[in-house]
């Protein structure tokens, strides 16, 4: 998870290609990831867990990762499915976990999500 953040804070599209799965490419994606770039100013990334999958080629990461994009401050919250084949782990897909009004902000603050980063 840290080298993908890594390569969308360094643009390098050839990286994130070559570790999303397979069955997850389409023939856009690397124009979309192109067209990101130009807008996006990535901030941090926070690991909020790692978990193993259902077997031991399987696992989520979900995080935080702030950025700006055309002067705007946003946020992404997402678990993350990786797999891993021939030694190498694959990016899958994403959900964006439900996080409750009161439960504390997954940015870390501390605060309550209603308070911080939810309002």
């Amino acid at each position: 998870m840290r080298s993908r953040y890594t390569a969308y804070y360094q643009q390098n599209a050839d990286y994130l290609l070559a570790t999303w799965h397979r069955s997850h490419r389409s023939s856009q994606l690397r124009q979309a990831l192109s067209e990101s770039f130009s807008d996006t100013q990535w901030q941090g990334l926070r690991i909020i867990a790692c978990e193993a999958g259902a077997n031991d080629n399987e696992a989520y990461v979900t995080f935080w990762a702030r950025y700006v994009e055309k002067d705007r401050s946003d946020a992404i919250h997402e678990r993350s499915r990786f797999v891993r084949e021939d030694q190498r782990w694959y990016y899958i897909d994403g959900t964006a976990p439900q996080v409750g009004r009161n439960d504390r902000c997954p940015c870390g603050s501390e605060k309550k999500y209603k308070k911080c980063c939810g309002q």
